[in-house]
C-alpha cells in the first residue's frame, strides 16, 4: 500500500496556532471551519495568527467553494428578483478545477486535501444511482487529471465506451490549465464556448429549479446575468487556489493533520484509508522524495 509519503524535513515555517491562545471570534470561526470542512485543520490555525484573516476565511472560501445553492431578492426597476447567492457552478466542476491546479502547482495541503475532499464530492454528488459506480468514475475522474509527471492528462479520455468527462468540464479544465499556465494564454474563443456551455446549464436550471415560475426568471437578460455570476465564481475559485492559495500552503510549507491530542485529528491516517491506491502513487510521485512537491 503506497501510504502518503511524510516530509523530510518535517515542520511548518509557520506553526498552526494552538486554539487556546487565540480571539474568543477567532475560535468561534475555527469551530464553523471544522463544522462546514469537516475537520479540525492547519489551514485555519495557521491563518489564525493574521486575526482579521481569520475571521472572515471562512465565508469567504465557503462563498465560491463548499456552500450550496442559495436565493435571495435582487432588486429590479421591474420588482423584486430572485437570483442565486452562491453555488452557481456545481461542485463537481468546481473540485476537479481546483484538482488540477493544486496537482500542477504540486502544493501539498491541497493536494492531499482536495484530493480527500473531491473525491468525497464527486462519490457523494455524481449522477449514477449506483454508490459503486459513483466511486469507480470519481477515481477515473481524479486520476486522469494528470498523469505521473504531472502534466495534464484529462483530455481525450475515455469510460465505457464514452467520454469521462462531459463537455463542460472540460471547458473548466481547460480554462484552469491555462489560467495556471498563463492568464493571458486565454483567448476570447475559448471564453465564448465556456459562456454557451453555462448558458446551457442556466436555462436548464432556471427551468427545473426553485427559480422556475419565479417572476423575472427565464429572460435573456436573466439568463445572461446567471451566466455572468457562473464565470466569476468559476474563475475566482480557479485563481484563488492556482495564484494564492497553494503559494501560501507551500511558502509557509502547512503541515497536515496528523496527531489527534495536538490536531485533533488524524488526516493522513483518513486520507491513506480513503483515497484510491493508484491516485496516492500519482499523488506521491508528483510530491517527490522531499514529499513538498519538489
Amino acid at each position: 500500500m503506497s501510504d502518503l509519503i511524510q516530509p523530510s524535513a518535517p515542520g511548518s515555517r509557520v506553526p498552526p496556532m494552538p486554539m487556546d491562545h487565540a480571539d474568543p471570534y477567532v475560535v468561534t470561526e475555527f469551530d464553523k471551519s471544522a463544522r462546514t470542512w469537516g475537520i479540525p485543520n492547519n489551514l485555519f490555525r495557521t491563518m489564525a495568527w493574521q486575526n482579521g484573516l481569520a475571521r472572515t476565511e471562512v465565508d469567504y472560501a465557503n462563498s465560491f467553494i463548499f456552500d450550496p445553492p442559495r436565493y435571495g431578492n435582487v432588486p429590479r426597476p421591474s420588482g423584486d428578483v430572485l437570483f442565486p447567492q452562491t453555488g452557481l457552478v456545481d461542485r463537481v466542476a468546481k473540485e476537479l478545477v481546483i484538482n488540477l491546479v493544486s496537482l500542477l502547482n504540486r502544493s501539498r495541503y491541497s493536494v492531499t486535501h482536495h484530493t480527500f475532499i473531491g473525491f468525497t464530492t464527486l462519490c457523494q454528488d455524481l449522477p449514477y444511482g449506483d454508490p459503486a459506480e459513483r466511486a469507480r468514475r470519481a477515481e477515473e475522474m481524479l486520476f486522469h487529471l494528470v498523469d505521473c509527471t504531472g502534466k495534464p492528462d484529462f483530455e481525450n479520455q475515455a469510460y465505457d465506451s464514452g467520454p469521462l468527462y462531459t463537455e463542460p468540464q472540460l471547458l473548466c479544465l481547460r480554462l484552469a490549465e491555462a489560467i495556471q499556465r498563463d492568464p493571458h494564454s486565454v483567448t476570447d474563443e475559448q471564453f465564448a464556448a465556456l459562456r454557451a456551455a453555462f448558458r446551457d446549464r442556466a436555462e436548464e436550471t432556471v427551468a427545473k429549479g426553485p427559480l422556475g415560475g419565479q417572476p423575472g426568471t427565464g429572460t435573456d437578460g436573466y439568463l445572461d446575468a446567471y451566466v455572468n455570476a457562473m464565470l466569476v465564481e468559476l474563475t475566482w475559485c480557479i485563481a484563488h487556489f492556482s495564484g494564492l492559495l497553494n503559494t501560501w500552503f507551500t511558502v509557509l510549507k502547512v503541515m497536515d493533520e496528523t496527531d489527534p491530542q495536538q490536531d485533533g485529528t488524524d488526516f493522513v491516517a483518513t486520507y491513506n484509508q480513503r483515497v484510491p491506491e493508484r491516485i496516492k502513487v500519482r499523488n506521491n510521485n508528483l510530491l517527490g522524495a522531499t514529499g513538498w512537491g519538489r
